[in-house]
């Protein structure tokens, strides 16, 4: 019966190990401050949940890991456990946010992970990750993202943007205004038969490499025209509420 047990473990465990396995593909930057540019999709249907139910269980030692932990957060004190920045309170938006977390149930509010893009700026390990939130209270799955950092062999959240780090913000934000998919095969150099995306692709690709710093001047010029045919074809639709 030991014997079975174990084997049962050993398979769930590998189930939760290699269901957030990527296939991640490096990218040589041309930008002077970024470096180890790489990016990937999660596999399809790869889900995080809230599942630690106590600080004690938090390691924060895998991208993932970090996510279950922020799902689970339940007070200001786990938040900081998370967060690269302390803060010292909460503010109102801030403390409804909480309580709304606390009050879902686990099992039917969680993220399906899409994208990855890791990256090292200004000598400090990044990764971007964007998921659809799926609501049990809606039908719509709004996307977000997180910042993390590596400090430590933890990954924690990237919690403030102010002007120190303005330029860490700016990619973050170009890299959730792209559709997802679309942006990967920009990375890919994938045109998909459209000259809208051989633009992009030929503003951002040469032959020293690819520039995150040219994709979000690329942005600038059709961010605020929402008829613009670049801001209908290479837009996310974020489905907030």
């Amino acid at each position: 019966m030991k014997k079975i047990q174990l084997i049962i473990l050993a398979i769930f465990l590998s189930i939760n190990i290699f269901s957030y396995a990527q296939v991640m593909t490096n990218l040589n930057s041309r930008d002077s401050n970024i470096t180890n540019l790489s990016y990937g999709l999660y596999p399809n249907n790869t889900i995080v949940k809230g599942t630690i139910s106590s600080m004690s269980g938090v390691t924060n030692t895998s991208p993932e890991l970090l996510i279950n932990s922020i799902l689970s957060e339940n007070s200001l004190v786990w938040i900081n456990l998370n967060n690269n920045t302390q803060v010292s309170e909460l503010d109102d938006e801030a403390t409804q946010d909480l309580n709304q977390k606390k009050a879902l149930n686990k099992s039917l509010n969680y993220f399906q992970l899409l994208q990855i893009i890791n990256f090292t700026y200004k000598n400090e390990n990044y990764k971007y990750i964007k998921y659809s939130f799926i609501n049990s209270m809606s039908t719509k799955k709004p996307y977000g993202f997180i910042l993390m950092i590596n400090k430590n062999n933890k990954w924690l959240r990237v919690n403030e943007f102010n002007d120190t780090n303005f330029e860490l913000m700016n990619y973050t934000l170009t890299f959730f205004k792209f559709n997802y998919q679309k942006l990967n095969e920009i990375f890919s150099k994938n045109n998909l038969g459209n000259s809208l995306m051989t633009n992009i692709i030929n503003a951002t690709h040469n032959s020293s490499g690819f520039s995150v710093n040219s994709l979000s001047q690329q942005l600038d010029v059709w961010n605020y025209n929402t008829s613009s045919p670049e801001n209908i074809y290479f837009s996310e639709q974020l489905n907030w509420e």
